[in-house]
């Protein structure tokens, strides 16, 4: 699919942080997007950055009614720095 678009190519599904870095490494995609481990690691980033482990997602949770559980209750990466 690269080579047939010319323009910023995004992918999204099943990528962790190693693979998702030899896909940008290779040229293979120019952005990749994280939505389901994103959602259970609201500092994405952060753990991406130390290799840390990541949180579980929750599918269960994904469309449910309730504010408070799912979305906004994973715990943050505890670190002493």
């Amino acid at each position: 699919m690269r080579k047939a678009f010319n323009g910023t190519f995004l992918v999204a599904g099943g990528y962790e942080r190693e693979d998702g870095n030899k896909a940008v490494a290779d040229g293979c995609v120019d952005l990749l997007v994280y939505g389901r481990i994103f959602l259970a690691n609201p500092d994405l980033p952060k753990r991406f950055k130390l290799d840390a482990p990541l949180n579980k997602y929750n599918r269960d949770t994904f469309y449910i009614p309730d504010p408070f559980v799912g979305y906004t209750d994973y715990p943050f990466l505890e670190t002493t720095s």
